[in-house]
């Protein structure tokens, strides 16, 4: 077989037979079937969330009852009382609870990610120029790791 005969058996030959169509189709049905089913199983939510400051828990509250708390450095300590309005707070993030979900609502760190969080039913949302993490907690959430 010369040169000119191999480029034209080479030309001829298909790129695709149908069992490789119809392996590709399978494992993209696999993969969107996995993909929603995780949006359908992530139902649970917390039903409380605590406050930590450097690791150390320094509070706890329901998320069935709407709240504002505020979170704040005092001396090397951290403190979590309810939030009022009008007073003056340093280093600080108000906390609020709102139909079962929990969001940094103000706070007055450098860059503010904390409340880029959202309002949450689940995970954790840290403020790290505070040290402030505030975790939800409850049934389900739990995991292995």
């Amino acid at each position: 077989m010369d040169r000119k005969e191999k480029i034209d058996c080479i030309r001829r030959q298909k790129y695709f037979v149908w069992g490789d169509v119809v392996v590709i189709t399978a494992a993209a049905a696999l993969v969107i079937f996995f993909f929603l089913l995780s949006f359908v199983n992530s139902a649970a939510q917390g039903d409380s969330f605590s406050v930590l400051y450097r690791g150390k828990e320094i509070f706890r509250a329901t998320l069935a009852e709407d709240a504002e708390y505020v979170f704040y450095i005092e001396g090397s300590e951290g403190r979590v009382v309810l939030f009022e309005q009008g007073k003056e707070y340093s280093d600080y993030n108000v906390i609020s609870v709102r139909d079962g979900k929990v969001c940094v609502s103000d706070s007055d760190c450098a860059d503010h990610t904390c409340r880029h969080f959202g309002k949450i039913a689940k995970g954790d949302i840290l403020c790290l120029p505070h040290d402030l993490r505030i975790r939800i907690d409850g049934k389900g959430l739990e995991t292995d790791v």
